[in-house]
Formats: C-alpha cells, sequence, structure tokens
C-alpha cells in the first residue's frame, strides 16, 4: 500500500514538473483487481483539462476519444515501445506500453500539449468542421491555453521513469485473471490443444473488455472457425463466449460504480455497452439488482 501510494505521489510530482496530463489506459482491468490500487490510480483515468473537457462535452467527439483507446491498444502491440503522436482533438502525448510478459496490458500517456502545427485534419478548424455544435473560436482558445511541446531532450528523463513506472503496473497485472476457471487452466502443466485454444481467446477478450467484442474477431485472433472457438469455449469454461464477456464487463462496471463519481450511462460506455438499458438488464442477470441500485448499497 505505501509503494503504491508513493507510486501515485510521484506521478503528481512528475506532472506538475512538465506541466503534463498523465492518464493510464487499463485495457484488460489489470488495475481493478485491488481496490486499494485501482482508488490511488484512479485520478490519472482521465484528461480534465478544460479543452479536453469542452471537447469531450459533445458526444460524437467524446465517441472519437473513446474510439482511440483500441487504436493505442494496436499501435502498442505494434511498437512495444514508448511513441508519440496527436490524439483526435490534436493534443500531443507520448505513450508508454504497460507490459507483463507478452501481453499488453494498458498504457501511459504523457502529455496533453499544444502544438503550433497540429495535423491539418485534427487542428481546431477541422475539429468544428466535424462538429459544428462547437464553438471554434472557443476551441482555438482553449487549445492556445493548453502547455506548450517541450523539448525533446527535457522528456528523455522523463520518459525513461514513466518507462519503469510501466514495468511496475506491468508486474500487477501478473496475478490478473478473469475467472476462476483461467486461473485453473494457466496452473495445468499439460494442456490439450483446446485448453490452449481458449487461453488465447481468453487473452483476446482482456486485452478487448471495454470493446465491443465479437465472436469473430475472437475466432480470427486464435485462428479457428467461430463455431470451433464457440463449442471448446463452452466445454472449458463452462459458458458461452457471450455470457463471459458481458460477465467479465460486469466485473468491470461495478469497480466503477463503486469507485468513481461517473454516471451508469457513462460506466456503460466505457465498458463497451453502446445501449445503456441493455447494459442495466445484463447487470441486473449477474448481480439480480440494476446498477444503480448496486452503487447505493455498497458505494
Amino acid at each position: 500500500m505505501q509503494c503504491i501510494q508513493s507510486l501515485q505521489k510521484y506521478l503528481f510530482e512528475l506532472s506538475n514538473t512538465y506541466d503534463a496530463t498523465i492518464c493510464i489506459k487499463d485495457f484488460t482491468g489489470f488495475m481493478r483487481q485491488d481496490k486499494a490500487i485501482f482508488q490511488a490510480l484512479s485520478p490519472f483515468e482521465n484528461h480534465t483539462s478544460a479543452y479536453c473537457n469542452y471537447v469531450k462535452s459533445n458526444k460524437k467527439c467524446y465517441r472519437e476519444c473513446l474510439d482511440m483507446i483500441p487504436k493505442i491498444l494496436r499501435k502498442c502491440t505494434e511498437t512495444r515501445s514508448t511513441f508519440s503522436g496527436f490524439c483526435h482533438a490534436g493534443s500531443f502525448e507520448y505513450v508508454i506500453p504497460i507490459m507483463e510478459g507478452e501481453n499488453i496490458l494498458g498504457a501511459i500517456t504523457f502529455g496533453g500539449y499544444a502544438s503550433n502545427t497540429p495535423p491539418k485534419n485534427k487542428n481546431c478548424h477541422a475539429l468544428a468542421e466535424r462538429h459544428p455544435e462547437l464553438d471554434e473560436a472557443l476551441l482555438a482558445q482553449l487549445y492556445q491555453k493548453e502547455p506548450k511541446m517541450p523539448d525533446e531532450q527535457e522528456m528523455t528523463i522523463a520518459l525513461r521513469s514513466l518507462e519503469f513506472v510501466a514495468a511496475y503496473l506491468g508486474s500487477l497485472g501478473n496475478c490478473y485473471c478473469a475467472t476462476e476457471n483461467t486461473a485453473k487452466l494457466l496452473a495445468q502443466p499439460k494442456q490439450k490443444q483446446e485448453e490452449i485454444l481458449v487461453q488465447h481467446a481468453l487473452t483476446y477478450i482482456k486485452m478487448h473488455v471495454t470493446e465491443k467484442i465479437s465472436i469473430e474477431d475472437i475466432a480470427h485472433y486464435c485462428n479457428y472457425s467461430s463455431s470451433y472457438v464457440s463449442r471448446n469455449f463452452n466445454k472449458v469454461v463452462g459458458m458461452n463466449i457471450n455470457t463471459y464477456i458481458n460477465k467479465l464487463k460486469v466485473e468491470v462496471s461495478k469497480t466503477y460504480l463503486i469507485t468513481s463519481n461517473k454516471t451508469i450511462a457513462e460506466i456503460a460506455e466505457i465498458v463497451g455497452f453502446e445501449d445503456l438499458s441493455y447494459y442495466s438488464r445484463v447487470f441486473s442477470s449477474f448481480l439480480g439488482i440494476p446498477p444503480a441500485e448496486f452503487r447505493r448499497r455498497f458505494s
């Protein structure tokens, strides 16, 4: 506990020193296995600058923001090292993958900087053209108030420090298992072909738990047919894939309900449910009470 509190303090100091926003993206739910860890790192869950908040006040823009998450994951998977770039709204940031072995568990984003020359498709004018509901003049005003991009050499020490932080956070994911069945599978010294297949399927599901996941996507990742994956998943795990995915999404959403101030609609969207009423029905089917009642009882 002391270690994670020290880490929180260090991240705040790093953020202040470099006038940067630090955001920890959890692709797999590994941080939510421990409430103390989740609460200590929750201040680094979102971008909260005035510019970002105004952009995200537009529902379609917020959707674009959420759509950046799978893109970041793909880039982390490809590079497996620190990289940098602009978000859809023109903010510049560095991205440090959080890895445990071969698995990408999450990423640390560091920056939120304004640029004098953002990409033409990501500047305030382009953003206002895509979303006329936003005031272009206000966008430009807020963007100019964002911290300016620092010299590359100044960032070297900060990025090296964050790579150590990412390595530590990756070690926290060592024990992360989505269900008891997963843990039992990993403990077996000798595995049948279908068990190895299911491990791959579980890995994909954990990596994409906050997205909309289809059986076809999982089958493509595992390099087997959808019917073969479905049949063996049911056999090994004891439930069908869609039920398992919904169960895992509900587990992730429970932590948000207890520890965050986000609305239930926001939480539903974060864990990959496009329809709030459907999320509520799924939640109730597993726990017997709707999300609002769960939050009232356990917050």
